[in-house]
């Protein structure tokens, strides 16, 4: 990323450089905080949005909001409004403005980012996130190792597979963007990051990835195009005939009868419910946290499991705050991916059009696999979230030439 966000020039005074190590050290402890399933990401975001707050008040012209952190925090108190006020009054649950409003801070902190770290290496962004990428995969081989029970660090494989697939667009830039043996050390981590993913066995993932390397193919040259569209089908193919760690049978599974898969059932009976709402209901939705409960009452799950959420996020979304909060959630998704392209397919040179792919591809499969798997307003969806609109706010703004 290059957007040198602080600067003496916008933050006089000694305090300055301390703050702006202290917002790094929150950033990017929020990110590895995440990466490896600690439970303290909480530490981090306090700690980012106070300096960001000191920061805006060390300013001297104040702090600026561009159009799109305006049009992001706009989207927030929209969604936390109407959120509440179509919830049942007689339960107020108060993690959904957590899990709304604190990744805001995550956004500012991260395009307020300086761009080099310390006096004597002056690092950038750009060698942290490689190692992070690479430690992630070591960390989690080690985590399959100490904890067999387990998925690597986390307890749920669906997690594990959504920091895999945020982490091999990354390994892949790195293994591509650099030569000798750095890129032969970051093929390997690519490789395991791959058969973590692989064991996992998670459909959504694997899903995620296709989609994913698909969003590559208009950025190929021309005469490459069909090569890679065809290589990015292949794949699988291979995958299927290998049978490596299960994936024949998942597909086997999830293609033998699309009738019994779970999701089918959830979306199914969902789609039965919404159809019961009232007009009023339809056009605001039912509120945060509603879908739980009425759902049970419908549920053909409800003797083995409750689920809160319907494991779609137009399902979701409809339901908790009706036709306004979708269609307002999908223009700003459609805003997003929008811009990226543009800014990508117009990069003045290739370090900057290879960062937008890498932004498009990890949006997409941030995207593609949360949508199946994860609770839109959980912070298991928008806590990474956070970290990748920050960085697509930060490249918005480096294409715009701003400092």
């Amino acid at each position: 990323m290059e957007t040198t966000a602080l600067s003496n020039r916008s933050f006089p005074g000694v305090g300055t450089s301390f703050l702006a190590g202290l917002l790094s050290a929150s950033i990017y402890g929020f990110g590895i905080s995440l990466l490896l399933g600690f439970g303290i990401h909480k530490i981090f975001l306090y700690l980012c949005a106070a300096v960001v707050i000191c920061l805006a008040l060390l300013s001297r012209s104040g702090f600026p909001i561009d159009r799109p952190m305006a049009a992001l925090l706009s989207l927030v108190v929209l969604l936390t409004g109407q959120g509440y006020l179509m919830a049942s009054a007689n339960e107020t649950d108060f993690r959904f403005l957590e899990h709304l409003s604190w990744p805001v801070a995550a956004v500012a902190g991260v395009v307020m980012l300086p761009e080099r770290f310390g006096s004597r290496w002056q690092l950038t962004h750009k060698p942290i996130i490689a190692v992070l990428a690479a430690f992630y995969v070591v960390a989690q081989w080690i985590g399959f190792a100490i904890f067999p029970d387990k998925f690597g660090l986390f307890a749920n494989p669906h997690f594990l597979a959504l920091y895999c697939l945020l982490t091999l667009p990354i390994l892949f830039y790195f293994s591509i963007a650099n030569g000798g043996g750095q890129r032969w050390l970051f093929i390997l981590a690519l490789l395991g990051d791959a058969l973590l993913l692989l064991k996992t066995q998670s459909r959504p993932g694997f899903l995620a990835l296709l989609a994913g390397s698909l969003a590559i193919v208009p950025f190929v040259a021309v005469r490459y195009r069909w090569m890679t569209f065809a290589a990015v089908l292949i794949i699988p193919g291979l995958l299927y005939a290998s049978g490596i760690y299960g994936f024949d049978d998942r597909m086997d599974d999830f293609f033998g009868d699309l009738r019994k898969e779970e999701r089918v059932a959830i979306w199914t009976e969902t789609a039965e419910m919404q159809s019961a709402s009232s007009v009023r209901e339809w056009i605001f939705g039912h509120g945060f946290g509603q879908f739980y409960r009425d759902y049970q009452g419908v549920s053909s799950f409800h003797s083995v499991v409750d689920f809160s959420f319907p494991h779609n996020f137009l399902l979701e979304l409809l339901y908790s705050h009706g036709l306004i909060g979708l269609i307002v959630v999908i223009a700003g998704y459609g805003l997003f991916f929008a811009k990226l392209w543009v800014h990508t397919a117009t990069a003045n040179n290739d370090t900057r059009r290879q960062i937008g792919v890498l932004l498009i591809v990890v949006t997409t499969v941030h995207f593609a696999h949360a949508f199946l798997t994860l609770p839109f307003f959980s912070r298991s969806t928008l806590y990474p979230l956070s970290l990748i609109v920050g960085g697509g706010f930060r490249f918005f703004k480096a294409s715009h030439g701003s400092a």
